[in-house]
């Protein structure tokens, strides 16, 4: 239980760029996949298919997508950065803003980044990845009375963190990747034949960072979200 509870303080997500010439062996991508078959979900239906991309010719038509910045993504993110590792200790929640453009930290110039329209490619988010799983789900079904298939979602990620923390198990890096849900989903489900009626949930990139992960991780105390028998009650 100890060694468990270590894999999940460690799971992290892998921003830095993976090594192209090092690809990641099969029996690890199974493992991982296996991690993802035993998640549970809702009344068990297990609406998930995965996608394994290791053709490097595939990988470079994906790379090739044109994207385009997220004015509702600039914004909301914003709210959640600390401008420095004091500040992020003191929230203990959000993200350390350095890793983004600086017009993306600077309240003055947000908006005008918001009106940049300067196009990229689906590339600089996929950053060399050797693999990549695209995870998509029927659109036709979901769990028995759940508004908007809320359950439907949970269950997807739960599928996310059983692959997570196997992976993480494996030393091998691992980012989610919700740009393939957004606008840039068409050209993805063009590219890898995937049906009109499926929809793609998230996708992750698997591979070996070039470089270690030097960002603060942050959460909360457990005593300051944790209640007894009533909500604000002291446990």
């Amino acid at each position: 239980m100890d060694d468990l509870l270590k894999i999940i303080h460690k799971r992290h997500s892998s921003r830095v760029p993976f090594d192209p010439e090092k690809p990641v062996p099969k029996r690890d991508v199974k493992k991982i996949i296996e991690a993802g078959r035993w998640a549970p979900t809702a009344h068990n239906m297990q609406n998930f298919e995965i996608i394994v991309i290791d053709d490097r010719r595939v990988l470079e038509q994906l790379g090739n997508i044109t994207t385009y910045p997220s004015p509702e993504f600039i914004r909301e993110n914003y709210e959640q950065l600390s401008m420095t590792e004091v500040e992020l200790k003191q929230k203990r929640v959000g993200i350390l803003g350095l890793q983004f453009p600086p017009e993306w930290r600077d309240k003055v110039k947000l908006e005008i980044a918001v009106k940049d329209e300067t196009p990229g490619t689906l590339s600089q988010t996929m950053k060399d990845s050797p693999t990549v799983l695209v995870v998509v789900y029927d659109t036709r079904k979901r769990a028995p009375a759940s508004e908007g298939d809320v359950l439907g979602t949970l269950s997807l990620g739960c599928v996310m963190e059983n692959m997570w923390l196997m992976a993480h198990a494996l030393d091998i890096g691992f980012q989610a990747m919700s740009v393939f849900s957004g606008p840039v989903q068409k050209d993805v489900k063009k590219i890898l034949k995937i049906p009109e009626y499926m929809a793609i949930s998230f996708a992750v990139r698997l591979g070996y960072p070039v470089t270690k992960p030097g960002y603060l991780r942050v959460r909360r105390d457990s005593e300051s979200f944790t209640y007894g028998n009533h909500y604000g009650e002291k446990w």
